[in-house]
């Protein structure tokens, strides 16, 4: 069941709105796309590589309920989180053209 905009979290919101700016063609929306994504709970995450020897993605930087933290944040190639501090990471968000290493 997908979930009512109004209770997006505010990573939800921004990634939904990140999305609407790609459809409508917005300068630099792809790019910045590209290597974001959302967890579980709803954070967004920013900077996300995929790491091809790793098997593994890392962020380097994740925004908690709107605050932006500059800690790194690892996740299997399956989207579980390796680290407490954050939950499992959507793979559907994930676009196919994430930068990978």
């Amino acid at each position: 069941m997908k979930k009512d905009p109004s209770d997006y979290t505010p990573g939800e919101r921004k990634f939904a709105d990140l999305v609407k700016a790609v459809k409508a063609g917005k300068p630099n929306a792809a790019i910045y796309r590209k290597n974001s994504a959302v967890t579980e709970v709803g954070d967004f995450v920013i900077g996300l590589t995929y790491n091809i020897d790793l098997q593994r993605y890392s962020c380097s930087a994740i925004e908690i309920d709107g605050i932006r933290h500059n800690d790194p944040c690892r996740w299997d190639k399956e989207g579980g989180a390796l680290d407490d501090a954050v939950s499992d990471l959507v793979l559907k968000s994930v676009n196919d053209g994430v930068r990978t290493i």
